[in-house]
């Protein structure tokens, strides 16, 4: 009963501001995991926040492209994009992924709508120019760097109190499509929308201090920590790409992003609604005290 009372601290809180929760792809590979988080994002729900859901689908997008003849590549934890894996994305994205986490969630009575982030031009991105990696200089192919975002749509399904479940690809600008990552894609919406926080749901218990060790969980750190252990290469392949996406949101006004475990039971509604969390807090500021996260 006593946790009861502290949660409604941060209910109280949270009630009537957005959050933007990305799903990652692995953490949606079974049924029972999309049903984990589907309940607990429509907890979220009912405590009266603004859920906008932006999720992945990398390891159901490698099976398909696979299976259609192509073998994926990925390079510095950004996927290579031909037509052939443009393909298979929007299948495991819009047909599969993003479909069966709005269902699950709405039998959680949280009434949830699948859709595109180029659906009514929410997302508009411009095709990446080929850029120098680890590996050399490579032409990505049909991945965009998102540009604009168009909030109107979203905000029209959270005043009727729906919450839009959203994947890649975004809108080219011509009627095309193009692959956006989908960590950034959630960062510029929680910028976009005001957020209160943006919270990336991964297969990681959250940041740690040495990649090799899950016993160094880091609970909190400020942007300027977070871009040293960037720097100095703790932070690796789709990590780094987080750390891009949570600076890019921290600099763009969110006050608060937040890394957590989709295989912790509850591990979503533990960061939120208690006061020692389950993951990774990052704010622009070092906290000095403990704070309602």
């Amino acid at each position: 009963m006593i946790d009861l009372y502290r949660a409604s601290e941060y209910a109280r809180l949270h009630r009537g501001k957005t959050m933007v929760f990305k799903i990652g792809g692995a953490c949606l590979a079974r049924a029972s995991q999309v049903k984990a988080i589907a309940r607990q994002l429509s907890v979220v729900a009912a405590f009266g926040v603004r859920v906008v859901v932006v999720h992945g689908g990398g390891p159901q997008t490698s099976a398909l492209q696979t299976l259609l003849g192509e073998e994926p590549q990925l390079v510095d934890g950004r996927r290579v994009t031909s037509a052939t894996g443009l393909k298979a994305l929007c299948m495991a994205t819009l047909g599969d992924t993003g479909p069966q986490l709005a269902c699950a969630m709405t039998a959680e009575s949280a009434r949830a709508l699948s859709l595109s982030a180029a659906a009514a031009g929410i997302v508009e991105a411009r095709r990446r120019p080929p850029m120098e990696t680890s590996c050399g200089r490579v032409d990505f192919g049909m991945v965009g760097d998102i540009e604009t975002v168009h909030i109107e749509p979203l905000v029209a399904l959270l005043d009727t109190g729906l919450v839009p479940v959203i994947g890649p690809p975004a809108y080219d600008g011509e009627g095309g499509l193009l692959n956006v990552n989908a960590d950034l894609c959630a960062a510029a919406l929680a910028e976009a929308l005001d957020a209160e926080k943006l919270i990336l749901v991964s297969d990681t218990p959250g940041i740690l201090r040495d990649p090799d060790d899950p016993q160094s969980l880091l609970s909190t750190l400020s942007l300027d920590e977070l871009v040293s252990l960037k720097d100095c290469g703790a932070l690796r392949d789709g990590m780094a790409v987080k750390a891009v996406a949570i600076q890019n949101a921290l600099e763009g006004g969110v006050p608060r992003v937040h890394l957590v475990s989709g295989r912790t039971p509850d591990g979503v509604l533990g960061e939120l609604y208690t006061t020692q969390g389950t993951g990774t807090l990052v704010t622009l500021e070092a906290q000095l005290a403990p704070l309602l996260a």
